[in-house]
């Protein structure tokens, strides 16, 4: 659970939103709409920790992730779309990469094993086994979302 409790951003004199209390809950799906300089974007900033707010906090569960990102259009052409949803746990994907590199040295040395293991053990406890599946999940039922939406708009 993702908790926002009197979240206000402010710059300067103005006040981007004041107050800000919502509670994210798993399994549900959320959606944030409004006007182009409303905030949607900073208020995503602020739940993510990337933008401290100028007051109020956010909060979530103890053992809890959240995955970001980044809205750039470009950003993320060169890669595979599962790669691109697995890319929101930049830690996990990083040792993804990083054990794909190592593994696939011709010239495996008994420190490669070494940094190997630890890689191992870190991509085990975040669930890493089950990274592309839960991302093939997290992308099915967005589209079953996006088709609705689309449904609904047409």
């Amino acid at each position: 659970m993702l908790n926002s409790v009197g979240v206000t951003v402010r710059f300067g004199k103005r006040v981007l939103f004041e107050d800000v209390n919502i509670k994210f809950t798993k399994g549900n799906c959320y959606g944030l709409i409004g006007a182009n300089g409303a905030g949607k974007s900073i208020f995503l900033k602020v739940l993510s920790g990337e933008i401290e707010p100028s007051k109020g906090e956010v909060t979530m569960e103890k053992g809890e992730r959240l995955s970001v990102l980044k809205q750039d259009h470009f950003a993320f052409e060169e890669y595979k779309v599962i790669d691109t949803v697995i890319m929101g746990n930049q830690e996990l994907y990083n040792i993804m990469k990083e054990k794909e590199a190592i593994y696939s040295k011709p010239d495996f040395s008994e420190e490669d094993g070494m940094k190997a293991a630890k890689l191992e053990e870190r991509f085990a406890e975040l669930d890493g086994w089950n990274a592309e599946s839960d991302a093939a999940m997290d992308l099915g039922t967005t589209m079953n979302k996006l088709i609705l939406y689309l449904d609904i708009y047409i």
